[in-house]
């Protein structure tokens, strides 16, 4: 029984333990499933409030979007002048500060400017002036400017040092800090980052710009074309501008000048053809005229002069200038024997000289009128002379440039103007503009730099290429588009804009009166009348002195001047003048008087300034 027991006992604390194990199991397996179950619910809550935070954060984030406005402030409904105000948040950057040539009718003046009075409100803002190549209608406004804005000043390295140039010819040194921009530079700014890429233009080293925003790309082409036939310096960087397009851009600035040309332009290797063709045609001297700042037409003229053995002299000081900071940035391969002074001219056959010319801020226009006047000291044009204008005039240079023409032809010289096969223009035609659009793809278009029908045409092409109709923007001098999320709006006239004139020293400072005066006085001259008044008696002492500048051949007009002497002194004989204070008033009655007389007469309307003094 003992043994019966003991097993029984055994099996029965077997059992036990059994049952506790089963137990002890479930109490783990319910204590597991319990931890389990607050772990998942920590992590549930985790990833909820990750989800919470990060909706959160994406709301501040859109409020906190800054507000982006772009505004024209110059090169819309013009050419030239380009000058474009991009504002994000508290930060301004300015994109190009060019100038533009004065129309004719715009008498002494030497440069048109855009209006900065907003930019000099918010100086503080400026981030700087962010150039896309070295011609005027991009910089040359930088040197009339810089000292009311005082901020930075980015470009290329031969773009820089153009302005450099450009500053030094003008007499003017002021400290301004430059920026050397490469096309991989990037520079980073509180609320934007700004990049460059290369683009084609008829000088080397130009750049597009690009303005990375929080909202997306704001890019600017500056002026460019397309051209696979340049050498390596001059092309663009398609791959980076497509880039740009897949990145997404929020609003792109193009170049509109040339967009009411169909195709392609002549490439550069058709137009250095025709150039080679017209100096092989030439028997005695070659008188080249073009822009400074065009280094494609400058090296094929260039070539063709020096494979004919032709010496080179640098007429003006802005092409000299150019293309010696050319030469020294190695674009420009020429060797200082192939080039010779005024004074050398005579030393060499009429065959074996080329002269090389530009105005004085690279207007080519003037400076072969100046040629063609005899106005330059030991240069005349002769009768076999081969005279090769390679540009196209801007607009308000073309009346300029017909009377030139005329004059040479007069003179006898053999004329080469600008054909569409002589001169690759630098500025991108319809196809190549489709070009630009379909790469970087906008959501938002803005056309720039070109009269209004070069915008307008811009606009269409843009539609063809699938930029929405409401999302394309013409923008006029001043009109600033806000582009905030998916809103976009325009606000008419929103900043104070106008031509700034430049006249010598003078920013500014000339009037439309004083426009209109100038005008008047070139086409009917000044007439003046001087008379004495005594202090004690108020009455005229002596007879009145009339002198004239422009307005009559004072010989043949001598009945004229005399009868206006005549009607002074009646005047004054029969409104005495009771006190000194109505002189003001008196003059103003005899000027009057004066200005009836000599129009019945001579149809003319010269200016008339009276003078009078105390004795």
């Amino acid at each position: 029984m003992s043994n019966n027991s003991g097993i029984s006992i055994s099996k029965n604390l077997q059992k036990n333990n059994n049952n506790n194990n089963k137990k002890n199991n479930i109490n783990n397996r319910t204590s597991n499933n319990i931890l389990a179950a607050k772990e998942q619910n920590n992590n549930t809550k985790q990833v909820v409030k990750k989800i919470t935070n990060k909706v959160k954060s994406q709301k501040n984030k859109s409020k906190k979007l800054p507000k982006i406005s772009i505004t024209p402030l110059g090169g819309v409904e013009e050419v030239a002048k380009n000058m474009y105000m991009v504002e994000i948040g508290d930060e301004i950057y300015v994109l190009d500060a060019g100038l533009m040539f004065p129309e004719t009718e715009m008498i002494g003046i030497d440069a048109v400017i855009p209006d900065i009075s907003y930019l000099v409100r918010n100086k503080q803002k400026i981030k700087g002036i962010f150039l896309s190549n070295g011609h005027v209608s991009s910089m040359g406004a930088v040197p009339y400017i810089i000292d009311k804005l005082k901020c930075p000043v980015y470009g290329s390295k031969l773009t820089i040092d153009l302005l450099k140039n450009h500053l030094k010819q003008l007499g003017i040194k002021r400290r301004i800090k430059f920026y050397y921009v490469k096309d991989n530079n990037k520079y980073d700014f509180n609320n934007a980052s700004v990049t460059f890429f290369k683009t084609t233009y008829s000088m080397p080293d130009s750049l597009g710009i690009c303005i990375e925003t929080s909202q997306g790309n704001i890019v600017y082409t500056g002026e460019f074309k397309f051209d696979q036939s340049v050498s390596k310096e001059y092309k663009s960087d398609i791959v980076k501008i497509s880039t740009l397009g897949q990145k997404g851009v929020l609003a792109l600035l193009s170049d509109s000048s040339n967009a009411n040309v169909k195709g392609y332009n002549v490439p550069e290797n058709e137009a250095a053809e025709q150039i080679d063709n017209a100096f092989y045609q030439a028997n005695k001297r070659i008188i080249v005229t073009c822009y400074s700042s065009n280094f494609l037409t400058i090296s094929h003229i260039v070539r063709a002069a020096l494979a004919q053995n032709r010496k080179i002299l640098l007429l003006g000081q802005a092409i000299a200038a150019s293309i010696n900071t050319a030469r020294n940035m190695n674009y420009l391969q020429i060797e200082d024997s192939n080039l010779i002074t005024i004074e050398e001219l005579k030393n060499y056959p009429q065959n074996e000289v080329c002269i090389l010319s530009s105005g004085d801020q690279g207007e080519p226009i003037e400076a072969m009128k100046n040629i063609a006047e005899k106005k330059i000291d030991g240069i005349q044009i002769e009768s076999g002379d081969t005279i090769m204008i390679a540009a196209t005039p801007s607009p308000n240079m073309e009346v300029m440039l017909f009377q030139t023409l005329n004059l040479l032809v007069k003179l006898g010289a053999n004329v080469v103007t600008a054909s569409k096969r002589l001169h690759a223009a630098s500025h991108a035609t319809k196809e190549e503009l489709k070009m630009m659009l379909n790469m970087l793809m906008p959501k938002h278009f803005i056309p720039v730099q070109g009269e209004f029908r070069n915008l307008r045409k811009h606009a269409e092409i843009a539609a063809e290429t699938g930029v929405v109709a409401e999302n394309i923007h013409i923008l006029a001098k001043g009109t600033t588009l806000e582009l905030s999320g998916n809103k976009s709006k325009t606000l008419l006239n929103n900043v104070s804009v106008g031509n700034i004139l430049v006249d010598g020293r003078g920013i500014g400072d000339v009037e439309d009166s004083v426009l209109k005066d100038r005008k008047l006085l070139s086409n009917d001259g000044i007439f003046v009348a001087s008379y004495a008044i005594s202090k004690k008696e108020k009455t005229l002492v002596g007879r009145p002195v009339i002198q004239t500048k422009g307005f009559v051949y004072v010989k043949k007009s001598m009945e004229l001047i005399k009868e206006a002497e005549e009607k002074v002194i009646e005047y004054l004989e029969n409104n005495p003048i009771k006190s000194i204070r109505e002189c003001a008033a008196v003059k103003a009655e005899i000027r009057s008087m004066l200005s009836s007389l000599l129009y019945d007469n001579t149809k003319r309307k010269p200016i008339i300034i009276i003078n009078f003094s105390l004795v």
